[in-house]
């Protein structure tokens, strides 16, 4: 096997991967002791390492695979997912997070519990026990095994494939010297052009029309003038078999038996530092992998954007606005809105569907939020949460960015062949970082990605364990159990849970599949999180809020979510004018964002009528942020009017830039200082208390004034990238 992993590559990535194993190991072989210890790392995690922790399970194989997949397809527009983020960790820090840490809880369905009842509880950890079994573990074990096991794919199989995809779009592969060639290397270009001589005139009769004898001879003669074609009658006979054999050329195939240790390697080194050491060696692994996604992904942005075919950030930014179409036909890929009717990304859905999303992954999400329950203080969880902010920053320029200059490398260097986006990321490591011949390199960036993975997975593995000990079986089943019996629950199902994703990946996810990582994951979590979202929402702002309207809510959010587009669809497809004009602006199909937001919009309507029908509770509406005193009623009202007052100065500045009468700087300029300005309203209460008590006060001791400083960073990037 040929592949760009060498023997210091595999000592790298092995000596990374088991030594990671144990320090997780080392750090949780004494957190077995109370529940407390080993499912919040006994409550005492410093702030770095809560930014570790948080950023190592967000920023998983989604953004080292998946995200650059998105970006080298459907470009910028991806970012949204990480520039929006930071609403979400905002209210994550300011909003959710006071109420939660105030509270004492473990699991965020207990929250649930304390504020509705039982039904929502347990709603709750059914959904979030479904998505991070199989709409994020699954999917995680599959895409890092196959993105590792394309590095070991033979040379000669890729250029099979890139020979096949060359001669079907330009109908000829680049000359080059044979005697540069290996032998599998000669052999993989003469099997290509042999079964060309006889699938080439099919495709191309098929390309003009119907395959019929005069277009199929009048196509070989095209291409073979000296040639002598088979009989028709021979051809259409063997048609069949010949474009089947000529798809398997076309691909590059990963290796089954490979891919499958690829996932129970993953899920043994993940598996024993969990099951051994609860959420503290979770937290401390993160850390590390952190480090290690951090540097897999810019050293491949680093070696994308140095390369002698793209040069620069500014050079591909050339690329894309079509200023070098004598090289590569540009895309115009580098920008963060699209029309209201495109069919996976439209602004009116990334700026409302995202935006819920973003709610619920950072605010109601049980494996994010344990990171920040784990926190020594509410001040450490803050700075850890903002800290990350500033990191998930840097995605859409290492990683999307980097996905949108690999297509127009890969342009360049493979004209005509087309590929799919999920092998944007191992094509980079075998065209710009495996030439660079460093020992080790390829292994380290490998790591890389396999610690993105681990680091994900160890975090949902605890965070199923946690709903499941506490909701279920300390609930209902032994409300009495003590902790020693809890933390032995909790090890056998992670076991459990990793060995039955680990099978159910193998059973279900195809190593060769062409469907885009991203698209599984957003498809799939978008239908089951609206109604969580809007019963956490109702929940702390709205004491009239009662028990039956929390768990109506969430069912709410669910059922529209996945009823809902195959009514859009008969409604659209329908004669009236208001079918026609909504199917023109936002599409024939619904999309997934819009879906998302009008779900919500449907389950906070249930809540209220819900609310209104049924009788309030007075002992659960005290759980709200008014009740538990985390904010007096005019505070509330206030944040109000400076969120309207935000809102309304950025539709401002929107329409002012649309309509060219300022450039996307400087209104990103302009929305950045009105933002930061809202923050230092709330900073100059600090300032002038210490004033009044005769001492000086920095503003940079203030997580509010860091909060502020990311919050102008994203809003800037709304508007400069529009």
């Amino acid at each position: 096997m040929e592949g760009i992993l060498s023997t210091a590559d595999f000592i790298v990535f092995f000596g990374i991967l088991f030594g990671v194993m144990a320090v997780g190991l080392w750090v949780g072989r004494s957190d077995g002791s109370s529940a407390q210890d080993y499912f919040l790392a006994g409550k005492d995690t410093p702030w770095w390492a809560v930014a570790g922790s948080i950023f190592g399970s967000n920023v998983s194989a989604n953004h080292m695979v998946g995200m650059m997949a998105v970006g080298f397809g459907a470009g910028f527009v991806i970012s949204h997912l990480e520039i929006t983020a930071i609403a979400g960790l905002l209210l994550l820090c300011y909003f959710f997070l006071p109420v939660y840490r105030k509270l004492h809880i473990y699991t965020l369905s207990d929250y649930l519990n304390r504020r509705f009842d039982d039904r929502s509880r347990v709603a709750y950890a059914g959904i979030m026990v479904t998505i991070i079994v199989l709409v994020m573990m699954l999917p995680a074990f599959y895409l890092g095994s196959r993105a590792v096991n394309i590095l070991l794919v033979d040379k000669a199989e890729i250029l099979q494939a890139q020979y096949a995809s060359q001669l079907e779009n330009t109908g000829k592969i680049p000359s080059m010297d044979l005697d540069d060639l290996t032998t599998s290397e000669a052999e993989a270009r003469t099997e290509v052009l042999d079964a060309w001589e006889k699938y080439g005139p099919i495709y191309l009769a098929q390309k003009s029309g119907e395959l019929t004898e005069t277009s199929y001879n009048d196509a070989y003669a095209g291409l073979y003038p000296e040639g002598t074609p088979l009989s028709f009658q021979e051809i259409k006979k063997q048609s069949p078999s010949i474009e089947a054999e000529w798809g398997l050329l076309k691909r590059v195939e990963v290796d089954r038996k490979l891919y499958i240790w690829g996932i129970l390697i993953m899920a043994l080194v993940t598996g024993a530092y969990t099951i051994v050491g609860g959420l503290r060696a979770v937290i401390v692994t993160d850390v590390i992998q952190s480090v290690l996604i951090l540097l897999g992904m810019l050293i491949v942005a680093w070696c994308t954007f140095n390369h002698n075919l793209i040069g620069s950030w500014s050079m591909m930014i050339d690329f894309d606005q079509n200023k070098l179409k004598e090289i590569v036909e540009g895309k115009n890929l580098m920008h963060l809105y699209k029309p209201m009717d495109d069919p996976r990304h439209p602004w009116t859905g990334m700026l409302s569907g995202v935006l819920v999303l973003h709610f619920y992954y950072w605010g109601a999400n049980q494996f994010i939020v344990q990171r920040a329950l784990a926190a020594r203080s509410l001040k450490d969880a803050r700075t850890g949460i903002i800290t990350a902010g500033f990191v998930k920053l840097l995605i859409p320029f290492i990683s999307i960015g980097t996905g949108i200059a690999a297509y127009y490398l890969f342009q360049q260097l493979m004209p005509g062949v087309q590929l799919a986006g999920d092998t944007a990321f191992p094509m980079l490591m075998r065209e710009v970082v495996a030439p660079l011949a460093v020992p080790g390199l390829v292994g380290l960036v490998a790591a890389g990605l396999i610690g993105a993975i681990l680091s994900s997975v160890d975090s949902m593995m605890n965070s199923a364990a946690t709903l499941i000990t506490f909701d279920g079986y300390k609930r209902f089943v032994n409300p009495e159990a003590s902790d020693e019996k809890l933390v032995r629950l909790g090890k056998v199902i992670i076991g459990i849970l990793v060995l039955g994703s680990a099978i159910l990946t193998i059973v279900v996810f195809d190593p060769n599949a062409d469907e885009p990582f991203m698209n599984y994951v957003l498809g799939h979590q978008a239908k089951l999180v609206s109604g969580l979202v809007a019963a956490f929402m109702m929940g702390m702002l709205w004491a009239r809020a009662t028990p039956t309207a929390g768990f109506v809510s969430i069912i709410t959010g669910v059922v529209v979510s996945y009823g809902l587009p195959s009514l859009y669809a008969s409604f659209t497809a329908g004669e009236g004018p208001i079918a026609k004009e909504i199917g023109m602006r936002f599409g024939a199909s619904l999309n997934p964002f819009h879906a998302v937001f009008i779900a919500f919009l449907c389950a906070l309507a249930a809540n209220v009528i819900t609310s209104l029908a049924t009788q309030p509770n007075d002992d659960k509406a005290k759980y709200t942020w008014v009740g538990l005193k985390i904010m007096r009623e005019s505070d509330l009202q206030h944040f109000g009017m400076k969120l309207l007052g935000s809102v309304l100065i950025f539709i401002l500045l929107a329409v002012l830039m649309t309509g060219k009468i300022i450039s996307p700087m400087a209104a990103g300029v302009l929305g950045a200082i009105w933002t930061f300005m809202m923050f230092l309203d709330s900073l100059f209460k600090v300032v002038l208390s210490a004033a009044a008590k005769g001492r000086a006060y920095s503003f940079l001791r203030e997580d509010l004034f860091w909060a502020g400083l990311l919050a102008s960073s994203a809003v800037f990037m709304m508007y400069h990238f529009a």
